[in-house]
């Protein structure tokens, strides 16, 4: 009996360190925002939650919900080139302020 109990306990342990083990992805997977330097809350806390494709997605329902404000308003009126970097035109950060972006 205290041989079978050594050998669970074992296997259990065993199989913690192998879990432990394993490589994981941060929780933004594979494809993390290239960006590190973040002026707006919106697209830190998607990047962080969810890196390129949440902060897309973010920001692609941001640009749905204001687009009532500005006529035309589509991610081109702000980024000056989009994938992979999402390079800001140098008017980028004020318009999405002035539309109402944090």
């Amino acid at each position: 009996m205290h041989s079978m109990k050594t050998t669970v306990v074992l296997s259990l342990l065993a199989s913690a360190v192998v879990i432990a083990a394993l490589p994981r992805e941060p929780a933004y997977g594979a494809d993390p925002c290239k960006r590190t330097k973040f002026e707006t809350r919106l697209v830190a806390d998607a990047c962080a939650a969810g890196g390129t494709p949440r902060a897309k997605d973010v920001m692609k329902k941001w640009v749905k919900d204001v687009k009532s404000k500005q006529a035309g308003l589509e991610c081109a009126t702000c980024h000056s080139k989009l994938a992979p970097t999402y390079d800001l035109k140098p008017d980028g950060l004020a318009t999405f302020k002035k539309l109402g972006g944090q």
